[in-house]
């Protein structure tokens, strides 16, 4: 059963951050987060970080561009 839940739980972590790294293909939202100063927080510059992952062809497969 654990076994379970841990896929349901990978597959919902990577469609949040397949979302997420979607929305940053939009200039308005990154405009928000700017303002909001986001990228001034360490934590959140380190999770950008961290999605660079993305950028590998096994994960960049999933992206739709606009």
């Amino acid at each position: 059963m654990a076994a379970i839940r841990e896929t349901d739980d990978g597959r919902l972590r990577f469609q949040i951050e397949l979302e997420f790294v979607q929305c940053l293909a939009n200039p308005n939202y990154l405009n928000f987060l700017a303002q909001r100063g986001y990228f001034k927080e360490s934590c959140f510059v380190n999770y950008l970080k961290y999605l660079l992952y993305w950028k590998e062809p096994e994960y960049a497969k999933y992206l739709k561009s606009v």
